[in-house]
């Protein structure tokens, strides 16, 4: 049965574990992978603990299938809004069997729930050209080099 659930700082090796095959499929793995993994651990552990970092994770009987993350940006306030905050959503990432399933797709409205319910104003993110057509179905829109979605 699967669930989402959001990630916890002991989450921080699933997470990082699904980066380093992300950036392998990407073609972008350059350096040292082990570095590169363990430098995304101490990230994600470190980030999760903080208010800078939400995540969530697809468990399909208790095992990890998909993951997305968020990187929430304080932004200066403004009249009428003493609290701005964006988003980068990043390291979203299916298992290759689990794919066009729906798993980025729900992972995705997860995060877009909780900005609009923390009052995030905007929300942006980089992706692949296989997969703009499930963000822009979404709600996203061509922003400059990146895609942005507007709670």
């Amino acid at each position: 049965m699967l669930r989402i659930r959001p990630a916890t700082p002991d989450d921080a090796a699933v997470l990082a574990r699904f980066r380093v095959q992300l950036f392998r499929e990407m073609g972008r793995l350059e350096g040292d992978e082990a570095e590169f993994a363990h430098a995304s651990e101490n990230y994600f552990a470190w980030a999760l603990s903080t208010e800078r970092e939400v995540a969530w994770i697809a468990e399909d009987m208790g095992e990890a299938v998909a993951v997305l993350a968020m990187t929430l940006e304080p932004m200066p306030p403004k009249p009428g809004r003493p609290r701005l905050v964006e988003a980068f959503m990043h390291n979203v990432y299916v298992l290759p069997d689990r794919r066009m399933r729906g798993l980025a797709g729900r992972l995705t409205r997860t995060a877009l729930d909780y900005a609009k319910a923390e009052g995030i104003r905007r929300v942006r993110l980089f992706t692949s050209d296989d997969a703009r057509w499930m963000y822009e179905r979404l709600g996203f829109r061509p922003h400059g080099r990146y895609l942005e979605f507007k709670p």
